[in-house]
């Protein structure tokens, strides 16, 4: 068991615009790059994997009128594609020339009954065909033409686990704390504002951090990866803290720098060919929480350098150093709840 399956049930056409000078509000901005391709955080962590050579598809629920789009996606033998009613929403990023980066996000497309019960069945069909240790459902919940509801995920993260696999969920706002403590997930990525609403109070030290995320490890969690910003980021299980950071040469573009964080963890925590046997959510393989975390530093500094979220090359990935944890260390920022 050595791959990883990822479900972006909202993909995008992302849009990304390279500014000649700072943005100004309310005025014409002119751009001298345009970049357009088929995003999502699950098809970027699974690109990144990819590029690294590790075993991978990606579930990409597509619009009947757009699979057009898909022609221009890098790397399109990972992909596997479901279509669905509708058309791809469309992400805007816009960087100035300082760094700065704004992001227009269109709201997902709501899901038939029909065609999520499709995406859920041809997720676990690929879970079972290429043995996975991981599924990780990454981005935005559509909401269900019919109930108005999100998306309901117990039944694909309850059959994953059946099926041996670990279950890595990557979202934000109302989803991300309705499955932090369901018990289905293995794995989440918050932020740090995203663990302060978590657990419903603000974080100022490294120490308010690790508390709160042995909170969500004691509501049923393996793992929580945790993003500090500039205080780099922790690993929480429960019988281990990992706090590790790496520093970009520059800051270019920041969208996607989480999703690569997530591939660099993923890569050192899938079980090696040579231990690519069978195995039960009752007999699952050591996470090496270390190894996993500091390549997940050195992708995710790698990232925000690059002007999108397509990394070409791990070359220039900068190195991370695996810290002695300091409870009272201060934040750079009080990390706050939203929700």
């Amino acid at each position: 068991m050595n791959a990883v399956i990822t479900l972006t049930p909202a993909p995008t056409l992302d849009r990304t615009y390279l500014l000649t000078e700072d943005m100004s509000i309310g005025k014409v901005n002119r751009a001298n790059e345009v970049h357009e391709y088929m995003s999502g955080k699950g098809l970027n962590v699974a690109r990144t994997l990819h590029l690294a050579k590790h075993p991978v598809a990606a579930i990409l629920p597509i619009g009947i009128r757009d699979q057009h789009l898909l022609f221009s996606t890098p790397f399109p033998q990972i992909l596997r594609i479901m279509p669905v009613e509708g058309r791809v929403r469309v992400n805007t990023t816009v960087v100035d020339r300082g760094g700065r980066t704004t992001n227009i996000n269109q709201i997902p497309i709501p899901f038939s009954e029909d065609d999520w019960r499709n995406v859920v069945e041809l997720t676990l069909e690929q879970v079972s065909d290429m043995n996975a240790d991981w599924l990780v459902v990454s981005g935005m919940h559509p909401k269900m033409s019919d109930t108005g509801l999100p998306i309901d995920l117990t039944e694909l993260f309850e059959r994953a686990r059946e099926m041996g696999a670990r279950v890595g969920l990557d979202t934000s706002g109302p989803e991300l704390k309705t499955w932090a403590r369901s018990g289905f997930a293995n794995l989440i990525k918050p932020n740090a504002d995203e663990l302060a609403s978590l657990v419903g109070r603000e974080l100022h030290t490294l120490g308010d951090a690790i508390d709160a995320g042995h909170e969500l490890i004691e509501g049923g969690l393996e793992i929580a990866l945790i993003s500090l910003g500039e205080d780099g980021a922790l690993g929480v299980t429960e019988n281990e803290v990992v706090w590790a950071r790496a520093r970009a040469s520059e800051v270019v573009n920041t969208t996607g720098a989480g999703d690569a964080f997530l591939a660099g963890f993923l890569s050192q925590v899938i079980a090696p060919t040579s231990q690519n046997l069978p195995h039960t959510a009752d007999d699952l393989p050591t996470l090496d929480v270390a190894a996993g975390l500091a390549t997940a530093c050195s992708w995710g500094a790698l990232a925000v350098s690059l002007p999108t979220t397509l990394i070409g090359s791990f070359g220039s990935a900068p190195t991370t150093q695996i810290l002695d944890v300091d409870r009272n260390h201060k934040l750079v920022e009080v990390a706050t709840a939203r929700y």
